[in-house]
């Protein structure tokens, strides 16, 4: 391929500023596209990705865990050699042939087989009970609307929600009360490496190339990982059933955000009270690149067609809500679609908070002035609310990368 290079950023500058890297490349622009030609691929033959190779090492832990570092098929953090005996264990855990590619993982392209996963498993602390699950993450992280190679190659500090719900957190003695996404949980502290280990390894996202993330974040090592409490929801639907899932279904749910924001609310008594400070909160979160009266689902769009200069961002939101705040709201809100209407109808700040690029209301929506109230969602699908944690007065909410369009729900197998 052929590239012109173009110094970052282009983006809040001046015109002037933007014309001039424009002119500066003019010329380069012009060769590349009247006499570049492409030269004959000189790469390796690609090799076959199983089995994997092996190799004989003698050493001490700390010994092999410095190997791995130097040739970056780990991360910073400490790693269980995977020998082949570990190996083989792991791949006792499935059914499904080692040598299966699962994912052709971007954007290095790098392929993942059942081996590998065993393999990444092994190194992250997974045991061969576990296979199942990594194997569904996998399939969750790879689907097109979860938009793996935008998330992990973005300059946001973009984080993996995963939610694991169903009858597997009682079979794995998995934590869905306090501290679920904490240190004391081993399977899902885990899986939230191996995740990492996969995007990294395996798909080579790794700052400065691939992962151009400005700062990062810890959720880069170990991804966010929490199971729903469905003993302590208090509506009839869970979160998993609201997916399309039953009740006696295991599933993880994938939605890659941007980093969370909390709802620390000690004060409200009354419903509404309480939804008025989810819906002030999720209305300001990943403020800068929020569009106005989002549409979740294009094909419910109550506006007709959006405006050309309109972008469709951050489609919803998840609240993950502790069961005190479950217990508050249902007071007055018996059902999650009551909530939903209400959160996805007060979610809204004046028209002049909105970045004018990206907040462009319908002509259905009417005059509005500086001062005008804008919803952020346009339809109660947008707000997803799922149960977790313990006692204490605290949620989050967690607000999708631009290009996730909805979270993915996956059935694990077992």
């Amino acid at each position: 391929m052929s590239f012109v290079i173009v110094p970052h950023p282009v983006g809040m500058l001046p015109r002037e500023e933007v014309f001039a890297k424009v002119d500066a490349a003019f010329d380069d622009i012009i060769k590349a596209a009247t006499k570049w030609s492409p030269k004959k691929d000189t790469n390796a033959k690609a090799e076959a990705p199983y089995p994997a190779k092996r190799f004989t090492f003698e050493g001490t832990d700390a010994e092999i865990n410095e190997l791995y570092a130097k040739r970056k098929w780990s991360l910073s953090l400490p790693i269980i050699p995977p020998t082949p005996e570990r190996v083989a264990a792991m791949l006792k855990g499935t059914r499904r042939n080692p040598a299966e590619v699962v994912w052709v993982v971007p954007p290095r392209q790098g392929m993942l087989t059942v081996e590998l996963v065993a393999t990444l498993g092994v190194m992250a602390g997974a045991k061969p009970e576990h296979m199942p699950l990594l194997l569904a993450t996998v399939d969750a992280m790879k689907a097109p609307e979860a938009s793996w190679r935008g998330t992990s190659t973005t300059t946001a500090p973009t984080a993996p929600l995963f939610i694991i719900s169903g009858p597997i957190v009682d079979k794995l003695g998995l934590n869905a009360g306090t501290g679920t996404a904490g240190g004391e949980n081993p399977v899902t502290n885990a899986l939230g490496y191996f995740v990492n280990l996969v995007g990294d390894v395996v798909g080579g996202s790794v700052p400065p190339n691939i992962d151009k993330s400005t700062q990062g974040t810890s959720f880069d090592l170990v991804a966010n990982v929490i199971c729903e409490n469905a003993r302590e929801t208090p509506w009839e639907q869970t979160f998993a059933e609201e997916q399309g899932f039953t009740r006696q279904d295991s599933i993880i749910t994938i939605s890659t955000s941007y980093l969370p924001n909390a709802n620390v609310d000690h004060e409200s008594v009354d419903s509404s009270d309480l939804l008025n400070t989810f819906s002030l909160g999720i209305a300001g979160a990943a403020s800068g690149i929020t569009s106005c009266m989002t549409i979740y689902d294009p094909a419910k769009n109550p506006f007709g067609s959006m405006p050309n200069n309109a972008q469709n961002r951050c489609h919803y939101v998840i609240a993950v809500v502790c069961p005190e705040h479950a217990k508050t709201a249902i007071r007055d809100f018996k059902t999650k679609r009551a909530m939903q209407e209400y959160v996805a109808k007060n979610a809204a700040l004046p028209f002049k908070l909105y970045a004018k690029s990206i907040c462009v209301p319908p002509k259905e929506f009417g005059p509005y002035d500086a001062n005008t109230l804008i919803p952020r969602f346009a339809l109660p699908e947008s707000v997803k609310f799922v149960v977790s944690g313990g006692p204490g007065k605290q949620s989050q909410f967690w607000v999708p990368f631009t290009q996730v369009v909805r979270p993915v729900s996956v059935r694990i197998v077992e």
